[in-house]
């Protein structure tokens, strides 16, 4: 079996790749470099040729050969290589007739559990959202309690109005459901221990990436004083820089992302390094069902899969992306049992699709602070 050949699409921000082989088979994955695909893409059409006459079947090799030629710290070609892994996966499932979760040991659970990021951008519309969520049988959510214009608040305000809606969104949805608070890396390391004390009568599920995500040291040093579950890594790239992370006991959670830091391949890896150290995954995902997928496969398989970010996929783009979205029932994401991972690309949608930057324009952006200048990211 060979490579014939390997397509690469641009949907709004995101960046997804169809790699088909000499008899038909055709696998998809997806990166999930959001604020550059269109530099994944040229990464990708560059590789090509690296590929094009290749065994499909042998994703492991493929990684190996290519990162360890290239030996470059780039988040865009770890990306261009998580997408293509991920197709790669695909295809062997499906010459195989068995999905990928088969491939890599056999189930350890029989559903994944879900947990809703809570999309709001005023308190009243966050919190009925939360209701709402549980109504439908979540068991797990989070929130982003840093709401437009945080940035532009004295410290004690901030600290005080943040702290204030966690604590009424424990309240709305009572102590049956997890709470998780996405942070995204507003604070600094003097505030964050500070705040986690604010809400620890909330019982957070975990804080999450509290700072800024890229120093070790910085990560070890405020873990132990939030005294609590903390999550982080959601932006590194290899095995390497999550086994520096996993060295520091104090965080709890790790969180790949399977099109960012190796694809299926490089996942499964650092769930073993975050098992090793009883840390729990629960990987990073605000993209398509591709991704998605993917974490499925591997929450499937994987005994320290914790919970699986989940972005509501009843919606446009995603039911236009995929010939069918991942089933959910009672906020538990269904184990397929199709060869693969379990979607399948609609290639005529994505070959009309166009590109969208991403975010807002950085003058303009939410990080202002009172002054006019750059508060925190």
């Amino acid at each position: 079996m060979r490579i014939e050949a390997v397509e690469t699409f641009v949907a709004g921000h995101w960046l997804f790749v169809a790699v088909t082989t000499e008899d038909g088979i055709t696998g998809c994955g997806e990166s999930t470099y959001h604020p550059h695909p269109l530099a994944v893409q040229s990464i990708l059409e560059d590789l090509k040729s690296e590929y094009l006459g290749a065994d499909p079947r042998r994703p492991e090799f493929h990684y190996q050969r290519l990162m360890k030629h290239n030996s470059m710290r780039d988040a865009a070609a770890s990306a261009a290589m998580s997408a293509m892994d991920q197709a790669l996966w695909d295809i062997k499932g499906k010459s195989l007739q068995a999905p990928v979760w088969d491939l890599l040991g056999g189930r350890v659970r029989d559903r994944v559990r879900a947990i809703l990021l809570v999309e709001a951008t005023t308190e009243a519309e966050l919190l009925s959202r939360a209701r709402e969520a549980v109504a439908e049988g979540f068991t797990a959510l989070k929130i982003k309690p840093f709401l437009a214009g945080w940035s532009t608040k004295p410290t004690a305000r901030l600290l005080r109005d943040v702290t204030d809606l966690v604590m009424a969104a424990r309240e709305a949805i009572g102590w049956d459901v997890d709470l998780a608070i996405e942070v995204h890396r507003n604070l600094t390391p003097d505030l964050a221990p500070v705040f986690a004390a604010d809400v620890r009568a909330a019982r957070p599920y975990f804080i999450e990436d509290p700072i800024q995500p890229f120093s070790v040291t910085s990560a070890a040093a405020v873990a132990p004083r939030i005294g609590g579950t903390v999550a982080l890594a959601e932006r590194n790239t290899n095995i390497w820089e999550f086994r520096e992370f996993s060295d520091c006991h104090e965080i709890s959670i790790l969180r790949p992302d399977v099109g960012l830091a190796g694809g299926i391949t490089q996942l499964k890896k650092i769930a073993a390094i975050a098992e090793s150290r009883h840390q729990r995954i629960v990987p990073h995902n605000f993209t398509s069902p591709v991704v998605t997928a993917c974490h499925i496969q591997l929450a499937a398989c994987t005994v320290n899969w914790d919970v699986q970010g989940y972005v509501r996929e009843q919606r446009a783009p995603w039911t236009d992306v995929v010939h069918a979205i991942n089933r959910i029932e009672r906020g538990f994401l269904q184990i397929p049992e199709t060869p693969g991972i379990g979607v399948e690309l609609n290639l005529d949608y994505l070959r009309t699709a166009r590109f969208e930057p991403f975010g807002q324009k950085f003058m303009h952006g939410p990080a202002l602070a009172m002054d006019g200048g750059l508060r925190h990211l």
